[in-house]
């Protein structure tokens, strides 16, 4: 028989002693929530992929269950599925496979569980997880002849105390569970999908905000009406539900089969003017594709736009006013044609003619903003209009409020575009999609301000409402929001975990985010020294900005992907990237990232190896800067103008420590004493002190010693008290190796750091 797994009662104690999985289990068990999931935090990293820590991994993830975060179980568990079959003991394999098959029950539960679990089908992998662990533990029961092992899996993973909301932010978007969580009920006849109808066409013109909720309401139990229509009245319905919820789908393959289906519908129910609304909304969408696949100004993005603008027009000579200026203002917003304005207030003037004045001031509204982009005063008077026209109606001052936010921000006023968000957000009965525009809005704002802990509570209110939405995109948005507000607060860790769960979706749904949010992943991984994965996330952000055209930001990210390789030993890989900072660097013409990827590209080269052709290189790099900087205006040399002669002595330092690792001890000297002729004041003291720390670590002790302690003394004066401690760590080290013990205590007594 195979080696039968122990089943342990004790919690495995680290040397470090920090505290162990089990520990973190208990703490989430015994309700202790704050503690946990700092526990979690200190345990994860060190248990992670560790190759003898299994049971550990599984007690970490069970304790994620236990908070309510099965997306975040699931996130850790997928990398390390595969690790069920290599595991040497077999115990921490009976305890891994339970505990993935008990994860992956629990993600299928609430939709949250994937296609593929490695190699398998999600749901054959976990009956096989499953199956796995029942067999190791009936193993071990027959070896100690009781149940023990079966009734310690099972007490592990009792569902009883997994609740039903989560602790931590989300990470995954939960499916709303089999029959639940529809904010319509289901229709119990067609009579009532007629009046649901009635009530979207109604609510549409009144612009109420239960409009929004009735038709994704529609969306989650549409499958089941169905069935239920016969008449002509019942499919016409059917169709302006469908037309007018298609919005929501939020996939242009989706939405076509459901148009496509509308005008089905439509015909169907011979509503000659549902169907020809329908047709123009599918051409309104043949335009959005043409515009993505050959760009907005190719001849079949024109003939696209003339069949669709002929549709509607046609819908305006068939007597049907209501929906030619629905198309129109679909059309122009998300078409977003040259002349939108003209259409939006043509629309608009349309609704007025019907008697409906808030779809009237919503049409000005939304010509409000592409006029502010070319005729400000255009835009102000339509935004007046539509704000009288508005009356006080919640949603339409919400759009106000927010459309002159915008301005303000635009103008540079921040404190007053702040006050208007505030009144904007402040604003009851709006849709859900109102506020929520809101709300990011604010939050791009709140990033210019560099306002984080301002930043939080409003990123955490997007985030609640998007889990309520069941919206990943707008989810992955507000987690970019909430991560970055986290990172500039000093919590890398929380930061890295939501960030790198918004950057795939952002990829796939708002690739304009995909820039900023890897470069924040990357700032969070780079404070907690995960360089790899720092040096993948710049590198993202890198293609993302230079696909965007934005050369100068590409050059930024690709020179932090090269230090972050270089602070992780890669020095290929951080010679390739800061190679591509330069290149990108001297095409943007951007003198800050050049002059920090030469010189990091030189100490690079030299690190490989090639120490004079690194030196040689870095005594050319002002010489390269200087040459594009002659041909800059002065504005584009950064915050300051680019001087050489102030930037020389800096370079000179980090040749002589380049020159000091390597043990050339004289030459760094000489270039330590070029660089100290050209300064003075604290760069003085420091480069002296400097000299004296080059001459401790090459044990010359006897030239070192006067001239630290001169340091020390000179250097206190200064106030540099952070300098002061490195040298006097400099020089108790040097004594020490000499043997001087008593002198260096004394040292270090007096000008080391205090703790």
């Amino acid at each position: 028989m195979s080696e039968a797994p122990e089943v342990r009662t004790a919690h495995r104690v680290r040397e470090d002693g920090g505290p162990t999985g089990r520990d973190v289990e208990a703490l989430v068990l015994a309700g202790e929530v704050d503690a946990a999931v700092a526990a979690f935090r200190q345990c994860w990293p060190r248990v992670a992929d560790s190759d003898d820590a299994a049971e550990e991994v599984a007690a970490c993830l069970r304790a994620l269950v236990r908070l309510g975060n099965t997306d975040r179980a699931l996130d850790a568990l997928l990398p390390r599925v595969d690790r069920v079959g290599t595991v040497g003991s077999v115990t921490d394999r009976m305890w891994l496979a339970a505990t993935a098959a008990w994860v992956l029950r629990h993600a299928r539960r609430l939709g949250m569980s994937p296609e593929r679990v490695g190699h398998r089908d999600a749901a054959a992998a976990e009956a096989e997880l499953s199956a796995l662990a029942d067999r190791l533990a009936s193993d071990a029961d027959a070896v100690s002849g009781g149940t023990r092992a079966a009734d310690a899996l099972a007490a592990a993973h009792d569902d009883g105390s997994v609740p039903p909301d989560p602790v931590l932010p989300p990470t995954r978007m939960p499916a709303p569970p089999p029959g639940s969580g529809s904010r319509l009920r289901p229709p119990a006849h067609a009579d009532e999908v007629v009046e649901i109808a009635e009530r979207a066409r109604r609510w549409r013109r009144d612009l109420d905000p239960a409009l929004e909720r009735l038709l994704r309401g529609w969306l989650e139990t549409r499958e089941a009406a169905l069935p239920l229509l016969s008449a002509p009245e019942h499919w016409s319905a059917a169709a302006l539900l469908d037309r007018s919820s298609v919005h929501l789908l939020r996939d242009a393959v989706r939405e076509r089969i459901r148009l496509d289906e509308a005008v089905a519908e439509a015909e169907r129910a011979d509503d000659a003017e549902g169907a020809a609304h329908a047709r123009c909304d599918l051409a309104v969408l043949d335009v959005r594709e043409a515009v993505a696949a050959f760009g907005a100004d190719a001849p079949e993005t024109g003939r696209s736009r003339e069949r669709t603008l002929a549709a509607v027009d046609a819908l305006d000579a068939a007597g049907w006013a209501e929906s030619a200026a629905a198309s129109r203002r679909w059309y122009a917003l998300t078409v977003r044609p040259a002349d939108a304005v003209d259409l939006l207030v043509r629309a608009g003037r349309a609704y007025g003619e019907l008697h409906q004045p808030y779809r009237h001031a919503l049409c000005l509204l939304d010509a409000a903003t592409p006029a502010f982009a070319t005729d400000p005063a255009a835009g102000h008077r339509l935004l007046d209009e539509g704000e009288h026209l508005a009356d006080g109606h919640p949603v339409l001052m919400s759009q106000a409020f927010d459309l002159r936010a915008r301005v303000a921000r635009a103008s540079g006023d921040l404190a007053a575009a702040d006050a208007l968000y505030a009144r904007a957000a402040a604003v009851r009965g709006v849709p859900d999609g109102t506020r929520m525009a809101v709300l990011f809005a604010w939050c791009d704002l709140v990033v210019d301000r560099a306002a984080w802990a301002e930043l939080e509570p409003r990123a955490a209110d997007a985030l609640a409402l998007a889990v309520r939405l069941r919206d990943p995109v707008a989810l992955a948005v507000a987690q970019r929001h909430l991560g970055l507000s986290w990172l500039e607060q000093g919590r890398p860790v929380e930061a890295a975990e939501l960030l790198a769960a918004a950057l795939p979706v952002v990829a796939r749904e708002v690739p304009a985010l995909v820039g900023p949010t890897a470069w924040a992943l990357g700032n969070a991984a780079l404070a907690l020294g995960a360089w790899d994965r720092a040096r993948e996330a710049f590198d993202t952000a890198a293609e993302a900005f230079e696909a965007a055209g934005r050369a100068e930001e590409a050059a930024h990210a690709r020179y932090r992907a090269g230090t972050a390789a270089w602070d992780g030993e890669d020095l290929v890989g951080a010679a390739h990237d800061l190679d591509a900072a330069v290149t990108l660097a001297r095409h943007s013409g951007t003198l800050p990232v050049l002059l920090e990827a030469l010189r990091s590209r030189a100490a690079v080269r030299a690190a490989s190896g090639d120490v004079d052709g690194g030196l040689a290189a870095l005594d050319t790099v002002l010489a390269e800067v200087q040459a594009l900087a002659a041909v800059l205006p002065p504005e584009r040399h950064g915050e300051e103008p680019f001087d050489p002669e102030v930037l020389e002595p800096d370079v000179l330092r980090e040749g002589a420590h380049v020159l000091a690792d390597v043990g050339r001890t004289d030459e760094a000297l000489e270039r330590l004493a070029r660089a100290e002729a050209l300064v003075g004041g604290d760069f003085e003291l420091v480069l002296r002190a400097e000299t004296g720390v080059v001459l401790a670590e090459a044990d010359r002790l006897e030239q070192a010693e006067p001239v630290l302690r001169r340091a020390l003394l000179d250097l206190g004066a200064a106030g540099l008290a952070d300098e002061q401690v490195q040298v006097a760590g400099a020089l108790a080290r040097a004594l020490d190796r000499a043997g001087r013990v008593p002198d260096a205590e004394a040292v270090w007594a007096q000008y080391g750091a205090e703790d």
